[in-house]
């Protein structure tokens, strides 16, 4: 699926899944719980494999120990007597997901595990996690005794539901893509307010370059970073301008917009350049181009050379994601930044622009607070008590106050409890998690190998050595071919949705 199963897309969900991969499991039934009787309240320990945020997680090169879960853990132990055991991480070759499946088999999942939402509603054999539906509208006694859903962020309960509206994840976090600039040559170029849309931001550009400033580092190597990032920038056009269509886009009425819908949409030609609406996003692309460093095609420094420029002091902007705020803190630069939404096309910058607010079409909530319940199933030392003080453990992380503690603590993502604040330079992103979880990818990297041929092409129309008309040859012929590879390796029928 290459809506956020993809995030920019593969390399974020790698980056966030790879912390987690080290250590060892335990099992999840301790001595004192397994003879309890249904009826008795709970006590015990809870298991909890809390990755990212796990106390004990193993930490590669630069990477903050995370400890408040740990603190969290200890008050609660005081308050109600039931122990928290945070479990290690995998060994770095053992697959995360075969984990789970084969614990779960075994019924030995821990208490509690993180898992993405979308491989809780489908890649999860159905019996696995416990729906939570029946919780979201209890009262949580860590917070005036608010309904559950209140606090939780309803947008995201929204999109991440199961196609059967079942709740397996409990979400506190959001990774998202952000416009990092300098505060000090905004101030000198006379920008007063953020851009919200694109016309806005080239504005802005037009104003660093005057005030001496490179308006934006951009990276048009050819590397995987390079032609990841074109792929955050074209789906923030392409969400937009077919915004409109994005129900009828869901051929198949599966969750977003599948590869199989994307191939539907390639053979209608609603994805190519038969469609006007999908050209015009190119040329619009190649006018941003002149904002960026002279050097944009060079090496990428490992996929942090747009960063590197950043910091000198000499770009006014760059794009990057949430999780580079603490890198950039850590480069500890020599002039104040921040960050803010990423700006969405208006109808001052093209016909085919729409109301929505693509901004939050790179992200989504598939960062490390995804947290989920085994059933009895995959779990047999669950008993309806246990349950029931698993659910109040959860409750007591998702006040806003400890969600806060717990996410800002990383600095990394957005915390998504209703009152719970970002850290300041993530402040402008505050508000990606209320917007819906809607992704476009126009069907250009549904194989890496069209991806990077489409790329290829795009470079050089940037540059100047094709024309708008090669390019455009170039990405109908490679798109062609990859939806007939597709159809053929799948099987798929598609004459329902291709007759006339």
């Amino acid at each position: 699926m290459k809506t956020l199963r993809k995030f920019g897309l593969i390399s974020i969900i790698i980056l966030l899944v790879s912390s987690l991969l080290t250590g060892c499991i335990v099992p999840s039934s301790s001595p004192d719980e397994t003879n309890q009787t249904d009826g008795e309240e709970f006590s015990g320990t809870i298991t909890m494999y809390a990755g990212t945020y796990s106390p004990n997680r193993v930490l590669n090169a630069n990477q903050k120990p995370a400890t408040e879960l740990k603190k969290l853990a200890e008050e609660y132990e005081k308050e109600t007597g039931i122990k928290i055991e945070f479990i290690k991480g995998l060994p770095a070759d053992q697959d995360y997901m075969t984990w789970v499946r084969t614990k779960a088999s075994g019924g030995q999942l821990p208490d509690i595990i993180w898992s993405q939402w979308y491989d809780a509603n489908t890649a999860l054999a159905k019996g696995t996690l416990t729906d939570l539906s029946e919780y979201l509208e209890q009262p949580n006694p860590y917070v005036e005794n608010k309904p559950w859903n209140e606090l939780l962020n309803r947008q995201i309960i929204s999109d991440t539901k199961s196609a059967d509206g079942s709740t397996y994840v409990i979400n506190g976090d959001y990774v998202g893509t952000a416009t990092y600039f300098n505060k000090e040559a905004f101030e000198k170029a006379g920008i007063k307010e953020m851009p919200t849309t694109w016309s806005e931001f080239i504005e802005a550009c037009q104003k660093l370059k005057d005030a001496g400033y490179t308006p934006f580092a951009w990276n048009l190597a050819s590397t995987p970073t390079g032609t990841d990032r074109i792929t955050w920038l074209t789906r923030l056009f392409f969400t937009n301008f077919f915004a409109d269509e994005y129900d009828e886009l869901r051929y198949t009425k599966n969750e977003g917009i599948t590869n199989q819908d994307q191939v539907i949409a390639i053979k209608k030609g609603v994805f190519g350049p038969e469609n006007e609406k999908w050209m015009a996003i190119w040329p619009i692309l190649k006018d941003f181009s002149q904002y960026w460093q002279p050097d944009f095609t060079g090496g990428d420094s490992n996929g942090q050379g747009t960063m590197l420029a950043f910091l000198t002091g000499e770009v006014g902007m760059y794009f990057d994601g949430s999780w580079a705020s603490q890198q950039i803190k850590s480069a500890n630069p020599d002039f104040e930044w921040s960050s803010f939404k990423n700006p969405f096309p208006d109808h001052a910058t093209s016909e085919f622009a729409t109301e929505f607010d693509s901004s939050a079409a790179i992200g989504g909530p598939s960062a490390s607070f995804q947290y989920a319940v085994p059933t009895k199933k995959a779990n047999n030392s669950l008993t309806p008590a246990k349950e029931k003080a698993i659910i109040d453990w959860l409750m007591y992380i998702t006040t806003p106050e400890h969600n806060e503690a717990i996410v800002n603590e990383l600095g990394e993502n957005v915390p998504t409890v209703a009152g719970a604040k970002p850290i300041e330079e993530l402040s402008g992103l505050s508000d990606l998690a209320n917007q819906p979880l809607q992704s476009v990818f126009g069907g250009i990297n549904l194989e890496k190998k069209e991806l990077d041929a489409i790329y290829r092409a795009f470079q050089g129309y940037i540059l100047g050595d094709t024309t708008l008309e090669e390019f455009a040859k170039v990405a109908d012929t490679e798109m062609e071919k990859t939806a007939d590879s597709l159809i053929q390796q799948n099987n798929w029928d598609l004459s329902e949705y291709l007759e006339e």
